[in-house]
């Protein structure tokens, strides 16, 4: 009598758009750590602020849509009910850990979420279709190299969640004097006839500089993939457009206004203020040595803070290609240590971007950032655990 052999388990990857493709771009060693070996970050500023700015704004739309069902006044709210989701959303994240690292982020992050719904919440909550959709979807697992192949799988899965959906309401008669609308037409003026959705993706960042930087074509890469992966559910328009919405544009601090003056000199960013504008006037007028933080006018934050994108096969096809090739990369550092190289000669490195590495608990034994960054912060020791790389 003869006996069947088990198969070999087989196992999908799963690779999340956020947490696993444009996290290993940030940085392939911090990824490692924090998302492959579960590590916690011991300063989680940029994840306590994304995670807290998201949950405020759906819980704001979540109420608003309550009172909108009931034909109550819904906009604008009180102080003290703003206080009331701010201080909800932080229970739900300390619960899970998750707390501001000092007194000043928590200011900040009330500060910027008290703008992004009393501000902007006016004029996006009425388009909203559906918040928070899951994606799922499957493609090819690229092909690595027979050394460090490690995987029975020949398929990996790519999720995602968009924070916002919507469609009909971009072309409603009412909403024609609605500044979100009006600058998704006006960035893509032809637009089709029949219905469509246009997703919208927020962002705990401010806007990156159009030319000089790997973000700007990252996060644009993220939206085509949610487009694609969108369309593909039952329930899906064709999706037209994206819009990444920079949060941090509705509440610049010093260090941001610093930032978009040194990028309007340079010709790095892409949107500027209009001549002879208040917003012109005002970033002219102030210094970095004053200890005041003007607030730029509304029109210009929030054109600062919108970003539209066309999505169709061309762009999506564009990403989905970037994408694969990320994939890749990171199959290829999971072999490298699944055969036996240390994990600093195994995962690829990026000390590119100083924010980045500043809030990196691997800073101090890292050779990009000692290279990098070291000798200008001082922060140089202490050096364990040391590490020399095998490879010659």
């Amino acid at each position: 009598m003869s006996l069947s052999v088990r198969p070999k388990v087989y196992s999908l990857p799963s690779y999340s758009l956020t947490g696993d493709l444009l996290g290993f771009l940030r940085c392939g060693l911090q990824y490692r750590y924090t998302r492959i070996g579960k590590l916690p970050p011991s300063r989680p500023i940029q994840l306590w602020f994304g995670e807290f700015i998201h949950g405020v704004l759906e819980e704001s739309f979540r109420r608003y849509q309550v009172r909108a069902k009931a034909d109550q006044a819904h906009l604008p709210w009180t102080d003290a009910e703003l206080l009331s989701i701010s201080e909800l959303i932080k229970k739900r994240l300390a619960a899970r850990g998750l707390v501001p690292w000092d007194d000043d982020l928590e200011i900040l992050g009330d500060q910027r979420a008290k703008a992004a719904i009393t501000e902007m919440g006016p004029d996006l909550f009425p388009l909203i279709h559906r918040a928070e959709v899951r994606l799922f979807g499957a493609r090819s697992l690229p092909v690595i190299d027979k050394a460090w192949a490690f995987r029975e799988a020949d398929r990996y899965e790519m999720v995602g969640v968009i924070d916002v959906v919507t469609h009909v309401e971009l072309k409603n008669p009412a909403y024609k004097n609605n500044p979100i609308v009006q600058t998704v037409l006006s960035a893509l003026p032809n637009m089709p006839t029949a219905d469509f959705e246009v997703i919208i993706d927020y962002k705990g960042m401010r806007r990156p500089p159009a030319s000089g930087g790997a973000y700007w074509a990252q996060y644009a890469w993220q939206l085509q993939t949610y487009g694609e992966l969108r369309r593909r559910q039952p329930d899906a328009l064709p999706v037209v457009a994206g819009v990444l919405v920079y949060l941090n544009e509705l509440f610049p601090t010093k260090g941001d206004l610093e930032r978009i003056k040194r990028e309007i000199k340079a010709g790095t960013t892409d949107v500027i203020p209009t001549p002879g504008s208040e917003a012109e006037r005002v970033l002219q007028a102030w210094s970095s040595k004053s200890k005041n933080v003007p607030l730029l006018p509304f029109e210009y934050r929030l054109r600062r803070s919108l970003r539209v994108l066309s999505i169709d096969d061309a762009s999506i096809a564009t990403a989905l290609a970037a994408f694969d090739k990320v994939v890749e990369r990171i199959e290829t550092c999971r072999g490298k240590e699944a055969k036996g190289r240390p994990v600093m000669d195994a995962w690829e490195r990026n000390a590119t971007d100083e924010n980045t590495c500043t809030v990196c608990d691997s800073r101090t034994f890292c050779p990009d950032f000692q290279q990098a960054f070291g000798p200008a912060t001082g922060d140089t020791h202490p050096k364990l655990p040391g590490f020399k790389s095998k490879v010659p």
